[in-house]
Parts: C-alpha cells; structure tokens; sequence
C-alpha cells in the first residue's frame, strides 16, 4: 500500500459497491445472451479460456443452476469471439491466461504496440526509459494508459498506482481469480492497493478507481501477439 496526501479527487461509489462485480448471469442465459451452443461453451471451459474458478453452484426454485460473474464472462466471450477468427483456439488460451509470460520487449515493439502512453515519462521515468521491458513493465504502462483517460485523476494518483503495481506484481502473479489495482480515499488520504477477490472497506473510506489486472493483462497480450504476427 502506498499513501498520498494529494486532494481529494472525484467521488465514486464506496469500496464495497465499486472493487469487484457481484452481479451473475446463469449459464443458460450467457448461452442465449451471446448465441454460442452448449457443446462450445463447455470445449472453451476444458481449454482454460473460460475459467473454472468462475463457476458457481446454486439453488433455484427449479433445482441446481450454474452462475458466473455477468460483466466477465460477456467480455471473455466477445473477447474470444473477436480473436478466434484470427488464432487457432490454444493460442488464444495462451494470451488470455493470468499468467504473466516471462518474453522481453524491444522498445520499438512496446511503442508498436502503443504501450507507451505519453504521461509515462513524467509518472515512471525509470521505466519508460528503458530499452527493453519485461511483462511486468508492459502491464505497469498499460495501467498508466488506462488511468490517464481519467480525467478525475492527477499524476500523483498514476505515480501511486504504478509504484504499487511494480511494488507487488510478483505477489500476485501467480494466484487464482480476480486481480485488481484500486486507488482509494480516505480521511483526505489517498491510498493505492492491489488484492484479490472484493475488497471491503469502511465507511469512510471511498474508492476513487478500480483496475481489473486480469483484463489488463489480456489486452497487453492481444497487442503483444499483434505485432509479432
């Protein structure tokens, strides 16, 4: 966690209603949602490119039901829809997967890929200064990119967040599930925190941003492999 005393910036909900999804769709509904069959679904589950830590058992009034996150599986589908037309099944299981690959990066491949956004140098100069990145500075850059389209955010909040993402990474590369990065607010405090799972919090606390590292992860892979091609 790193603090910052820098103003107060634009409000969101609080922490609990804003760090994680809660909302579910059923397996039947995802099917007639996105107009995929039953057989494909359950060949995109056995290939790891619908995780099965998404899955959820329960009860309904007509017996036993599958669930899983809604705003997830909807991306993950269009996501895979949108690559599989262009890549074989097993590779986008590959680019998709939360592990980080361990390749580096030429300069020109990173700005190739557009993964240098143009506050880098000012939030990160350590790293954007660099000739060749691992994975862990992709993802570092592309959350900067990401939390720059913000215009309720300062560069003290892109410094935070940064800082803790280089900070943690190798602590949670390697777990299951849902990763975030939130910047939060507190008694005039700003603070950065990456975790896993939904994040609680007190009531007086308010969480400025939330970043799902997994989807970041996937976009820096899709680019990466663009330009590889």
């Amino acid at each position: 966690m790193v603090k910052s005393g820098s103003p107060e910036a634009g409000r969101e909900p609080t922490c609990p209603a804003d760090a994680g999804d809660s909302q579910e769709i059923s397996k039947q509904e995802a099917l007639r949602v996105t107009g995929i069959s039953y057989g494909q679904f359950y060949r995109w589950k056995r290939m790891g490119l619908i995780p099965e830590s998404w899955f959820r058992r329960r009860a309904t009034f007509t017996g036993q039901e599958t669930f899983l996150p809604r705003a997830k599986l909807l991306a993950r589908i269009r996501r895979i829809q949108e690559l599989k037309d262009r890549y074989p099944l097993e590779e986008i299981a590959r680019m998709l997967s939360p592990d980080a690959t361990r390749a580096s990066f030429s300069r020109d491949e990173v700005e190739a890929a557009e993964l240098l956004p143009p506050r880098a140098h000012a939030v990160i100069p350590l790293v954007a200064r660099k000739e060749t990145f691992d994975f862990a500075d992709l993802l570092v850059l592309a959350l900067v990119g990401r939390l720059a389209s913000n215009d309720g955010l300062s560069e003290e909040h892109l410094r935070l967040a940064a800082e803790t993402l280089q900070a943690h990474f190798d602590a949670l590369s390697g777990q299951d599930g849902e990763r975030r990065l939130a910047i939060l607010h507190t008694q005039g405090v700003h603070l950065a925190m990456m975790h896993t799972g939904e994040l609680l919090c007190d009531r007086a606390t308010e969480t400025v941003v939330s970043v799902s590292l997994n989807e970041l992860a996937e976009e820096v892979k899709v680019r990466l492999r663009s330009i590889r091609e």
